[in-house]
């Protein structure tokens, strides 16, 4: 809407139509015999005058500060419109009806006075002639023509203006309420950055965590999380059906209900809640569902996953091996809740593995097998933060129309006891 109304406020695009039309009249003059021009100078004059306000137009529109150009140039065209009037014809000519170009244009233009602006140049139009020729004084059929003619002009000008008016009013109240609506996103977008963690874990954990979250629009449906439990640390990452406020509403709320669950120590417990508690919310809303992977990391090393229908984690063993996380358990939301059984899978995590998952946005990051890449990009890049700002990096190069999420955790070797050191030789304390 915006781009809309700039061009149509353009004084050159305004002014196009005039000095068409003023062209194709020469163009009909010459071409047609019973089209005489009665008044070569008040003719050429014509032209002359529609190339300045041509070139008083392109001015205006390379200028915009120059206000008063854009005022000027309805004047300058009435004149244009009264020499051509003048030369071929007068009152017989056939081009006096071009008078209501400028007269949509005058009358279009904020301010009231420019209705009387309009009048003015119609009267000028229609007098001009026996200005130029004062042999000739008006008959008095030629001045009732002047008074109807100012009237009817004088009414479209009317309309047109207040058309007008209202049309800027509804320009401005939509594009306030783009405004509002924008606003009202650009909160919810903060609410929902704020909802991911923003830092690592604190010391003492035997793992590192690091993730990011790149919304395809200003909210997105994906999100991810970690947290600490009793024995260790609970990460997820899930990504809502759709894009836009209503699936960012959507990842709060499963997010929610999964931090609700720290206290259980079984992973699909964790997603059965998560689902009773979407089925709850979207009982008389649309059917969509989400894809989730959740899992739970004791400080030992032993992983506890479950997998709702998303199936983008892998584990990349210290010696560069990689094994998929796989499931055939469905998504939550599908309204199946009898089929909902999702299964825990437990495995362990060496010191050096890195566990890798992400949402399908990675997807359109990569030609070949997205996993196969994030391996080799894992290979490359064993910090989990080095990683993630390695997918985000591409996620910025490459064109994608999905939302970018990646969470990568890494087991670290066990911390050992307190040392001592003498004279540069490390010891255990005793």
């Amino acid at each position: 809407m915006p781009n809309r109304a700039s061009i149509y406020d353009n004084p050159l695009v305004r002014q196009a139509p005039i000095s068409a039309f003023v062209a194709l009249s020469a163009l009909l003059t010459v071409a047609l015999p019973v089209l005489e021009i009665t008044q070569p100078h008040a003719f050429l004059a014509s032209f002359v005058v529609t190339a300045i306000a041509t070139l008083v137009a392109a001015t205006a529109a390379g200028l915009p500060r120059l206000v008063l150009l854009g005022a000027v140039l309805p004047a300058i065209d009435f004149i244009a419109v009264a020499l051509l009037r003048a030369g071929t014809g007068n009152g017989s000519s056939v081009f006096t009806s071009l008078v209501i170009l400028p007269v949509v244009w005058a009358a279009s233009r904020p301010g009231r006075w420019n209705i009387v602006y309009a009048a003015v140049g119609v009267a000028v139009v229609i007098l001009t002639p026996f200005a130029i020729n004062p042999a000739q004084p008006p008959a008095g059929s030629e001045l009732v023509r002047l008074g109807i003619t100012v009237v009817v002009f004088g009414m479209v000008a009317v309309i047109v203006h207040e058309l007008a008016r209202n049309a800027r009013r509804s320009v401005a109240a939509a594009r306030g309420n783009e405004d509002a609506v924008r606003a009202e996103i650009d909160r919810a977008a903060t609410v929902q950055r704020s909802l991911l963690p923003s830092t690592g874990l604190d010391a003492g954990h035997s793992v590192t965590i690091a993730g990011a979250c790149l919304p395809a629009k200003t909210v997105g449906g994906d999100f991810f999380d970690w947290y600490p439990t009793p024995g260790g640390i609970a990460f997820s990452l899930g990504d809502v059906m759709g894009k836009g406020v209503g699936a960012g509403l959507i990842a709060a709320a499963v997010r929610s209900t999964l931090r609700s669950a720290r206290t259980v120590d079984d992973a699909s417990e964790a997603l059965k809640r998560a689902s009773d508690g979407l089925a709850a919310e979207t009982l008389s809303s649309e059917v969509t569902f989400t894809t989730l992977f959740h899992a739970r990391v004791s400080d030992e090393g032993v992983l506890q996953w479950a997998d709702a229908g998303h199936g983008l984690s892998s584990i990349i063993r210290a010696d560069g091996r990689v094994e998929r996380l796989l499931s055939g358990d469905l998504p939550l939301g599908l309204g199946l809740e009898l089929l909902n059984a999702w299964r825990t899978t437990s495995t362990v995590l060496e010191p050096g593995d890195v566990l890798v998952t992400f949402s399908d946005g990675v997807l359109d990051l990569f030609d070949d097998d997205a996993v196969d890449a994030v391996a080799a990009l894992t290979r490359e890049h064993r910090d989990p933060q080095a990683l993630v700002q390695a997918l985000a990096a591409r996620a910025g190069e490459v064109p994608h129309d999905d939302d970018v999420t990646v969470v990568v955790l890494r087991r670290e070797a066990a911390q050992l006891p307190a040392v001592a050191t003498i004279e540069g030789v490390a010891s255990r304390a005793v």
